[in-house]
Formats: C-alpha cells, sequence, structure tokens
C-alpha cells in the first residue's frame, strides 16, 4: 500500500478496528493527512479509531492504554463500570500502579498503591479484581451506591457476597471499615440498582429486612413469580416499579400477577421512583402500615440512618 494514497475508502487497513496512536498509523501504511481523514475519529488525543466503531467505555479504555505509563491497570470507576455497566461513572480513566508514575494529560486519573495490584481481565483489558474494586470504590462511594455496586457484581457472576465479605474483612487498607459495612449488606439474586436502594431504604430506617427475588412455585417446583422483596412470613410484597413498568403490555402483566397472588394472600406495596427518591417517608409509612397490618410488631419509632442517602438521589 503506498502512503501517497489520499483516498483511505479503498484501502484495507488491518488494526484500525481498534485504537491506535499517530505511531501505530505510520506502521499501518497511513500518513498524517489520511488519519486525520473522514474515516477515522479521535479517541483520546493523540488516539484514533476508524468511525464506524461505535463510542464504548472499552474502546476509550484501550486507547487509554495505549497513552498512559506502561504498567497500569485499569482500576476504581472504569474498573467498576468494565465489571458493571450500571456502576457510578467517571469522566476520567483511572488507572492503578504499584510505583509513583506521572501524566500530564487531563483524562487520565493515575493512582499509586504500595500495596500488589490484583490484575483481573475484563473485556480483554486488565483491570483490578472485582474485590479490589470494591474496595477501592469505598473510599469515593457513599454505603448506598457502594452496596448497589457489590449487588451487581454478585447478579454478574464475577465474585459473591460470601467473596466480597471475606475479602472487605482481610482489607487493610484505606476504605476497609466502610468496605466491610458496604459488604455486610450486599445479597444475591438482586435484578436492579433500584431495587438495592429500595431494599436499604427499609433496613436503614431500622425495618426488618426482606428477602430478595423471593420465588413463588407451582405443586411441581416450577418458578411463577419472583417478587422484588418479600417480608415471607407475613406475605407482604414490596416492588419497585421503574420506567419500563409504564408500557400497556407490562402493566397488564403486573396487574394480572399482583391479582393472582393477592388471591394467594399477598399484599402489595408498589413503589415508584418518586417515593423511593423523593419522597421516602411515604414508601416507609406504607410498609409499616402493611406490617402492622399483618401483624408485624413493629418498635415505637425507626432509625433516622436513611436520610443520609433518601431524598436527594437521582432519579432512575
Amino acid at each position: 500500500m503506498s502512503k501517497n494514497s489520499g483516498n483511505t475508502a479503498e484501502v484495507t487497513i488491518p488494526g484500525t478496528e481498534r485504537p491506535f496512536t499517530m505511531e501505530m498509523a505510520d506502521g499501518f501504511g497511513l500518513t498524517r493527512r489520511q488519519v486525520y481523514s473522514s474515516r477515522f475519529r479521535s479517541v483520546l488525543r493523540g488516539v484514533f479509531i476508524e468511525r464506524r466503531v461505535p463510542n464504548s467505555l472499552v474502546v476509550l479504555a484501550r486507547a487509554a492504554l495505549l497513552v498512559a505509563p506502561a504498567g497500569g491497570v485499569l482500576s476504581h470507576f472504569t474498573a467498576a463500570c468494565l465489571w458493571s455497566a450500571t456502576a457510578p461513572r467517571s469522566s476520567f480513566v483511572h488507572l492503578a500502579y504499584p510505583r509513583s508514575v506521572q501524566t500530564s494529560r487531563q483524562d487520565l486519573k493515575l493512582h499509586r498503591f504500595t500495596y500488589p495490584i490484583e490484575r483481573a481481565r475484563r473485556h480483554g483489558l486488565p483491570v483490578t479484581s472485582p474485590g479490589m474494586t470494591f474496595m477501592h470504590l469505598a473510599v469515593h462511594l457513599d454505603l448506598v451506591a457502594l452496596t448497589a455496586f457489590g449487588d451487581q457484581l454478585v447478579k454478574r457472576g464475577v465474585t459473591t457476597a460470601a467473596e466480597l465479605m471475606a475479602y472487605a474483612q482481610s482489607w487493610t487498607h484505606h476504605g476497609g471499615r466502610a468496605g466491610r459495612q458496604a459488604a455486610a449488606l450486599v445479597r444475591d439474586r438482586v435484578d436492579s440498582v433500584p431495587e438495592t436502594h429500595l431494599r436499604l431504604l427499609l433496613v436503614l430506617a431500622g425495618l426488618p429486612e426482606p428477602a430478595v427475588n423471593h420465588e413463588i412455585t407451582a405443586p411441581d417446583g416450577s418458578v411463577l413469580f419472583r417478587l422484588d422483596l418479600a417480608y415471607v412470613a407475613h406475605k407482604i410484597a414490596v416492588e419497585y416499579d421503574g420506567r419500563w413498568h409504564d408500557g400497556p403490555a407490562q402493566r397488564e402483566r403486573d396487574r394480572v400477577r399482583r391479582e393472582w397472588l393477592a388471591q394467594q394472600g399477598w399484599l402489595f406495596v408498589v413503589v415508584r421512583a418518586e417515593g423511593l427518591y423523593e419522597q421516602p417517608e411515604l414508601t416507609l409509612a406504607a410498609v409499616c402500615e402493611a406490617l402492622t397490618r399483618r401483624g408485624y410488631g413493629l418498635d415505637v419509632g425507626m432509625s433516622e440512618d436513611y436520610r443520609r442517602f433518601f431524598g436527594s438521589v437521582t432519579l432512575s
């Protein structure tokens, strides 16, 4: 292939479907003019990719590794989002190093640690292990957000609640106390972040902890329905209806399911985003009323701990 060709559309260029630097472009036989043509786009300063390749965190992370100091491991919020797409995001690409490093780049956030960094692979990229990522974020996230991240790690099968708790208990570095507190609240089988938020609203208010994704089974043992949260002994279901429940088909499925379960003696408390994030007191009052109706003896007064986390959370 000739570097003099200005028509990049006629050229097959292996490697450009992944991020590449100008130095790599020279190895591909591309001129600077070709790199800056409409066929390619910039991922980060000095890193390019074919325009047809969609944006993604994997693309961004691969680009960052090309221009970051050698030996870095994707960490913190970047690793978190690679392990779980619902994790909190950052405007930086975060990398961890076992030594002191520096960069003048404004799009990278470098972290230096004196202890060994646990490396794993995710989407073909070097990332901190699920447990280490969780403990690193214990320094940056509050209890509710960190627990939600832990729940999603477990949901994705990259760790278990027991493994995460054991990891947190063995952690001797910064963030240990916060990490252990959140790890103790991580549960199996949590479907969504709002479900974690709803469960923690109840727990932090001092109400009994409900079972997660309780299964209603047929006589043959097959699963008929799953309830987001349930006080099984009292047949109370507490469910979060997010925006995807607004569609006509889903609304009808919810109605039929809840009517059938009501006939089996189940009492429902249905929570919307507003009742979880803007007016949590109304949700707590509804759950308390349901528990009282079913004969659960509630202590007088509730904990105010939930107020630190609810009432100002972004709707989801």
